[in-house]
C-alpha cells in the first residue's frame, strides 16, 4: 500500500514539475516575442543620474536588477526573474514608467551596455560590473 502512495506522489510531483517548466518556458517566450516586435520609446534615465543624490532613487530598481544578475552564474539568469523588480519600480514610480514596459526597461539596460540579453537570459557586461563596483565605491565615500 505504501508503494502505491509513493508511486502516485511521484507521478504528481513529475506532473507539477512539467507544468511549472512549461509555464516558465511560455513566460520566457512571451518576453522574447515582446522584445522582437515592440517599437519601444527610449527609457528616461541616464547613467549620470545614478550618481546624483536627487535622481539616485530612480536607479534603485535597475541596480537591484544588476545585482541579481551579478549573483547569477556565468551563463546569466532567466529574464523572467527580473520582472518582479520592474513591477515594483513601476508601481512605486508610475509617472516614470508610464508608457515603458518590461521589455523597454530591459532594452534600456542593454543600450546602456550594462547587460547583455541573449534569448531568454541576461548576463552582466564588463561595463555593468564596473558600474556596480564604481557605484559601491562612490556610495561608500559619500557616506563616510
Amino acid at each position: 500500500m505504501t508503494i502505491f502512495f509513493l508511486t502516485i506522489a511521484s507521478f504528481l510531483a513529475v506532473v507539477v514539475f512539467v507544468v511549472w517548466l512549461a509555464a516558465d518556458t511560455l513566460s520566457s517566450r512571451s518576453v522574447r516575442h515582446q522584445r522582437d516586435v515592440a517599437s519601444v520609446q527610449p527609457f528616461l534615465l541616464s547613467i549620470s543620474e545614478a550618481f546624483d543624490p536627487i535622481h539616485s532613487i530612480l536607479w534603485q530598481a535597475p541596480i537591484a536588477a544588476l545585482e541579481l544578475i551579478d549573483s547569477g552564474s556565468n551563463s546569466g539568469i532567466p529574464v523572467v526573474k527580473l520582472r518582479p523588480i520592474y513591477d515594483e519600480a513601476a508601481h512605486r514610480f508610475p509617472e516614470m514608467y508610464e508608457g515603458h514596459g518590461f521589455v523597454s526597461w530591459l532594452q534600456f539596460l542593454e543600450k546602456m551596455r550594462l547587460i547583455s540579453w541573449n534569448g531568454s537570459s541576461v548576463v552582466l557586461t564588463p561595463e555593468g560590473h564596473a558600474f556596480l563596483r564604481f557605484r559601491f565605491v562612490t556610495d561608500a565615500t559619500v557616506e563616510v
